[in-house]
């Protein structure tokens, strides 16, 4: 059975190179290009079937890299993601484990280090990374080198909710149904829901448990 691959990346020239690549290896299926995260995202919720792996690059416009894995890793928890970058920085390795990156590669490595990475990732749920980055990882490991305290984003930063999609969020995580969030707002349930809608869209969720997860996830709340 083919690995069925998406390429995350706002250059075109850079996905270009990443598909000549892969084009010797009939076990591998290019089925996604996207050009940046948020392309990235929306083609996923009428793609069938979805990526196995993802190629995902870091800095791109709209949505980096750390972002869209973070909100994608709960609405599509199938998706295996390889980051693909230039950046060996400590923080961008640290942040991308956490958000649920599979594994970490420089878009310098070989054919063979990239098909190795996905077929790794893909069979047997490894953790791949290029020798400089797993260096740098083990120093992590061993205290030689840490990262930076990094604060996350608050929610008003992280994205474009406004005030009151903010406040029915905080209701929504603490369980609430819409007909009570209606009554503390003084507001109709059919608004309620009308603005949940909203948020479930800029969230790129498509319900509450995901929302839920995904406020937990970046804690900010």
């Amino acid at each position: 059975m083919k690995i069925k691959v998406g390429i995350v990346d706002d250059q075109q020239v850079n996905r270009r190179t990443v598909i000549e690549k892969l084009y010797d290896h009939p076990e591998i299926e290019l089925i996604m290009e996207a050009r940046d995260g948020q392309d990235f995202l929306e083609q996923c919720k009428s793609a069938a079937p979805l990526p196995d792996v993802v190629l995902m690059d870091l800095e791109m416009p709209r949505l980096n890299g750390i972002e869209t894995i973070s909100y994608a890793s709960v609405r599509f928890p199938g998706i295996k993601y390889v980051v693909l970058t230039i950046f060996e920085d400590n923080n961008k390795i640290f942040d991308a484990i956490k958000v649920g990156a599979n594994g970490y590669l420089l878009k310098e490595d070989s054919q063979l280090n990239l098909v190795d990475a996905i077929k790794n990732v893909y069979e047997y749920n490894g953790i791949p990374m290029s020798p400089a980055i797993a260096r740098k990882a083990m120093n992590m490991l061993i205290g030689k080198e840490q990262p930076r305290p990094t604060n996350s984003p608050s929610i008003d930063q992280a994205t474009d909710l406004s005030k009151r999609e903010i406040e029915i969020l905080k209701y929504l995580v603490n369980g609430m149904k819409y007909r009570q969030i209606a009554e503390a707002l003084f507001i109709s349930p059919l608004t309620v829901k009308k603005h949940v809608s909203n948020i479930y869209e800029k969230l790129h969720v498509s319900n509450r448990a995901q929302v839920i997860q995904l406020v937990h996830q970046r804690k900010w709340f």
